[in-house]
């Protein structure tokens, strides 16, 4: 016991300095931050009718209903009374309300537009120095083989939370300071970041008893891909498990894709997924080096459920899509109409579309989830599913779209 209290001592009064330096830093009299400010200068949201809306007959019904049964389970989890974007503010319950409204009117056959206006206030969200300014990415729930005992072909652990792997959350000790979780470790009475990746890999070896293993995988690009997608599918024998985020080492992600187009190692034509996994399975030992420029390491749990998203629940394909959730409310109703890649190397189009090769496409989309790249209110990272097939369509995602959101109307 008397350990027990010298370890939470140690960590609240390590804290406690930083929570005081950072007050310090973050600290402004009652004025909006500037970086608020700065968005609002960049935006204009300009009310527009539902006529000006892209054609939305692409998505089919039910995806789109189970999507706003997950907004609604996500609204009705939160604390708080009203969400604001920009200055249109959101009042939680009237934000239920018409989501109920929507799915009453889609479950009575009424087609999208139509539901949509019947709840809602369109506005399109406009940059003022940039036409099409949201940048729409993807991403997927993968799938891997993996082996619950280490041997000559599964020698790459995937890790779950190490034992001495702490964490705080800046506003559980002064509500001012920005949403902010620090990742760290204990050494001499401080509080310090936690290892980098290469740092991770040589303590893995040297201290193993700190490191619990989940599973085993094949190759070290399989546990990038789990680390970069966040959560996956891991068949285990005759077992399929889910396997999901856990936490991370707080450190900042550097991308390989980009650290080999800046090296002039990949032609950016050749800038997807496939494409790195073949020149990482041809060149390990430079994979491995430019992987340790990446200094954020992920660890991971077991699921019942999946894939999850930051709210706590199940993603939809084609539907649900990460936004800056500092930025944009949970569960907002977003539409995007953009160009959409070519399909012609895929045996079937992703499950929940119905339209086929199509050069521009209106896809009505959900805030339930976030992610460490996507930052501010102009980008949008879309899953696209389970499988090869919705990673090669996450993987050709990178398209420019007009980006409208839905206000739901006064007296819902």
């Amino acid at each position: 016991m008397k350990n027990k209290n010298k370890i939470l001592f140690i960590i609240v009064g390590s804290i406690a300095v930083i929570t005081g330096l950072l007050t310090l830093f973050f600290y402004k009299p009652p004025v909006k931050p500037v970086k608020k400010e700065k968005i609002k200068k960049a935006i204009e949201l300009k009310e527009v009718t539902h006529l000006e809306l892209p054609p939305l007959s692409c998505q089919k019904r039910h995806f789109i209903i189970s999507a706003i049964d997950t907004s609604i389970s996500i609204l009705q989890k939160r604390d708080e009374d009203f969400f604001s974007f920009l200055d249109k503010k959101i009042k939680r319950q009237s934000f239920i309300n018409s989501l109920r409204a929507l799915k009453k009117d889609l479950e009575q056959g009424k087609d999208l537009p139509s539901s949509l206006r019947h709840s809602f206030q369109v506005f399109e969200v406009v940059h003022k120095d940039k036409k099409d300014a949201l940048l729409v990415t993807g991403y997927y729930q993968p799938e891997f083989f993996a082996s619950n005992s280490k041997d000559q072909t599964f020698k790459v652990p995937v890790l779950a939370t190490p034992n001495d792997l702490i964490y705080a959350r800046l506003k559980d000790f002064d509500g001012t300071l920005p949403p902010i979780t620090l990742w760290g470790r204990l050494e001499d009475q401080r509080f310090l970041p936690y290892f980098d990746r290469e740092e991770i890999e040589k303590r893995l070896a040297e201290r193993p008893e700190i490191y619990p293993v989940l599973c085993w995988f094949k190759s070290p690009v399989d546990l990038l891909e789990l680390q970069i997608q966040g959560s996956g599918i891991v068949h285990l024998d005759q077992d399929a498990r889910f396997i999901h985020y856990a936490a991370s080492n707080g450190r900042a992600y550097t991308s390989l894709g980009r650290l080999l187009l800046k090296k002039g190692v990949l032609p950016i034509e050749k800038l997807d997924w496939q494409s790195i996994r073949q020149w990482a399975e041809k060149n390990p030992e430079k994979f491995r080096y430019f992987l340790s420029k990446n200094k954020r390491y992920v660890f991971f749990k077991w699921e019942e459920r999946g894939p999850l998203g930051c709210f706590g629940q199940v993603l939809v394909a084609g539907v649900s899509a990460a936004f800056d959730r500092r930025v944009v409310p949970p569960a907002l109703p977003v539409v995007v109409d953009m160009s959409f890649p070519k399909l012609s190397n895929l045996s079937q189009g992703p499950k929940w579309l119905t339209c086929g090769n199509l050069e521009r496409i209106g896809l009505f989309v959900m805030n339930h989830d976030t992610g460490s790249a996507i930052k501010g209110p102009f980008r949008m990272d879309l899953y696209t599913g389970t499988g090869s097939q919705a990673g090669y369509l996450a993987g050709h995602l990178k398209h420019r779209a007009r980006m409208f959101v839905f206000i739901p109307k006064v007296g819902q």
